[in-house]
C-alpha cells in the first residue's frame, strides 16, 4: 500500500498516531519553518499584542514561532488530533515558550466563549474541514469586534512554476509535503472560497496569494 493510499483511509480532519509523528517530523523541515516564519511575520505585523487562535495547529509549530517572537501575544493552538495536542506542549517547553497553550477540539464546534480572540488563523487545514461554513461562523463567534480570521491553504490549482521553484529551493521535500496534503478532494478555488465567505457571518473578505498558498482574510 502506498503512503497516499494509507493516508486516504484515515479520517481527513484528524491525523492519528503514528502518522501524527510523521507529520510532526515533516513540519520541522526547512520549507515549513520558512513558511511559518513568513506567516508569523504577517500575524505580528497585524497584531503586536493580544490573543490569537490557530485552528488545525498540528504539532503547534506555528503558535510557537509566533509566540517566541513576541511576549505580548498569547497563542492558543487547537487540533482535532489528541496526539498532536500531546506533541505541541512538549515542543513549546523545549523551546522555552510559555505564552502558548493547546486544546483538542473541532473547527465547527470551538471550545471557547464568545469574543475571546483578536485574530484567528489556520494554515494548510481548511481543506480538511467537514463543515467549513459552520466553522467560519464559529470563528466569527469567538472573535472580538474588529477581529479577523486568516485562512491559509493550497488552492485547487497551483501554477506548475511554483512547484518547480519549490523543488529548486528545497529538493525532494516539497513534492513529499504536498503529497500529504492532496489526498482529499476538498481544495477550493477562488469562486468557491468567495461563496463560503459570502455565506458566512463575516462582513467582508479578500483573497491574496503567497508562495504556494492563498490567504482568505475575513473581517468581523
Amino acid at each position: 500500500m502506498s503512503l497516499h493510499d494509507l493516508i486516504g483511509r484515515i479520517e481527513p480532519e484528524a491525523i492519528p498516531f503514528p502518522l501524527s509523528r510523521l507529520y510532526s517530523w515533516i513540519t520541522s523541515s526547512r520549507m515549513v519553518r520558512d513558511y511559518y516564519d513568513s506567516v508569523a511575520a504577517q500575524v505580528l505585523e497585524r497584531l503586536p499584542a493580544g490573543r490569537i487562535l490557530d485552528v488545525g495547529t498540528g504539532p503547534g509549530r506555528l503558535p510557537i514561532a509566533i509566540a517566541s517572537k513576541n511576549k505580548y501575544v498569547h497563542v492558543t493552538g487547537l487540533d482535532l488530533s489528541a496526539d498532536m495536542v500531546k506533541i505541541a506542549p512538549a515542543l513549546a517547553a523545549k523551546r522555552g515558550v510559555t505564552n502558548v497553550d493547546f486544546r483538542a477540539g473541532s473547527a465547527d464546534d470551538l471550545p471557547f466563549g464568545d469574543r475571546e480572540f483578536d485574530l484567528a488563523i489556520s494554515t494548510l487545514s481548511f481543506h480538511h474541514w467537514r463543515e467549513p461554513g459552520k466553522a467560519l461562523d464559529e470563528l466569527y463567534r469567538v472573535l472580538r469586534e474588529g477581529g479577523e480570521a486568516w485562512i491559509y491553504d493550497i488552492p485547487k490549482k497551483v501554477n506548475p512554476l511554483v512547484w518547480e521553484d519549490l523543488k529548486r529551493r528545497y529538493g525532494f521535500f516539497a513534492p513529499t509535503f504536498m503529497h500529504l496534503h492532496t489526498f482529499t478532494e476538498h481544495f477550493y478555488d477562488e469562486k468557491s472560497l468567495g461563496e463560503l465567505a459570502s455565506g458566512s457571518r463575516f462582513k467582508k473578505y479578500d483573497i491574496d496569494y503567497r508562495l504556494f498558498t492563498y490567504r482568505l482574510r475575513l473581517y468581523k
